[in-house]
């Protein structure tokens, strides 16, 4: 964890020392008021709106009501310690405890799948729009370097892979089946992936909600793309159309996803600022800390409901969870 987070303050000093980055671009944006309000609103929706997809992929496999309130509560929470802490797991068990609290009854195996499938879910989300606003748009982005067109086709690929996971969710019960007899051959972890596809088929048997729960989240996405411009836009060098608003930004946010670093710090700086230089445009380094700054405000007050929940899950009960998993 340690070397995770001394790694992104040696991407920030690189920055910093380069000069791609610029710290005094955020009190400059400060002034500009409207923007920042705009665009923290919208993560706060955004996030707010996770805690529902969330809520049913849990329901597809319990009787349990799961309260719309304690769900939003719990999902800031896990934000809070995600955003703090040096990749995303701790986050996510922390999250796990809250729920069993909720539904003790759910099977752990369960609980781990549906914070899995959550995450694919999102990501998901990110790469259609990403493959549809490829397709789109294909010939100009292609033209514009090699690079640039070797990035395409490898998001093109990506895109490939999202829809095979669709495919897999909604395989027919004779595949399944086919697959789950297979599993149970495989020496030592035959029995944990046997379970853990029992439970992803859950999900994905319930169409309804597979369904609902993709079409969310390519509306979280679009909610992102959104603060993202908000923060960045009035600092563009040059006109930045909406073709790479469904192309740039998503490559970034995938790059991102990976917990590498809390809430994408560092990694996500390097990136953007590579992304952005494709189309001409500097300063992209300086997009994505107005950004992760604006981020990292909103998922602070995950500290909140975490101080007043009356049973406060301490980050050993994370680790000792996730080791009676393996």
């Amino acid at each position: 964890m340690g070397l995770k987070l001394a790694l992104a303050f040696l991407i920030i000093f690189w920055l910093l020392r380069s000069g791609k980055l610029d710290f005094s671009l955020i009190n400059q944006s400060f002034k500009l008021g409207y923007n920042w309000l705009f665009a923290l609103g919208i993560l706060v929706l955004q996030d707010a709106l996770s805690g529902l997809r969330w809520r049913w992929l849990l329901k597809a496999n319990s009787n349990n009501d799961f309260p719309y309130k304690d769900m939003v509560r719990v999902t800031w929470i896990g934000l809070f310690f995600n955003s703090f802490l040096p990749g995303a797991v701790t986050g996510d068990f922390i999250k796990l405890l809250y729920v069993r609290d909720l539904d003790p009854e759910m099977s752990k195996t369960y609980l781990v799948t549906s914070v899995l499938l959550d995450r694919i879910i999102g990501l998901v989300g990110l790469l259609l729009i990403l493959g549809f606003g490829t397709l789109l748009n294909y010939s100009t982005l292609i033209e514009l370097s090699e690079q640039m067109a070797n990035l395409i086709h490898f998001n093109l690929l990506l895109f490939a892979g999202a829809l095979g996971v669709l495919v897999f969710l909604f395989a027919p019960r004779k595949i399944q089946e086919q697959l789950l007899s297979l599993t149970n051959s495989i020496p030592v972890i035959g029995t944990k992936v046997h379970k853990t596809l029992e439970s992803v088929w859950i999900i994905g048997d319930n169409k309804a909600v597979l369904f609902k729960c993709v079409t969310l989240s390519i509306l979280l996405q679009f909610l992102n793309f959104a603060a993202f411009y908000l923060f960045s836009s009035p600092f563009f060098t040059k006109p930045f159309p909406f073709t790479y608003v469904l192309t740039l930004i998503p490559i970034g946010f995938m790059a991102v996803a990976v917990p590498i670093s809390p809430a994408g710090l560092g990694v996500g700086h390097v990136i953007f600022d590579k992304l952005f230089g494709f189309v001409g445009i500097s300063g992209g380094a300086n997009y994505f800390n107005l950004y992760f700054v604006g981020l990292v405000f909103i998922n602070s007050f995950g500290i909140i409901p975490y101080l007043l929940s009356g049973k406060k899950h301490s980050l050993k009960e994370a680790e000792k969870f996730e080791e009676n998993l393996t």
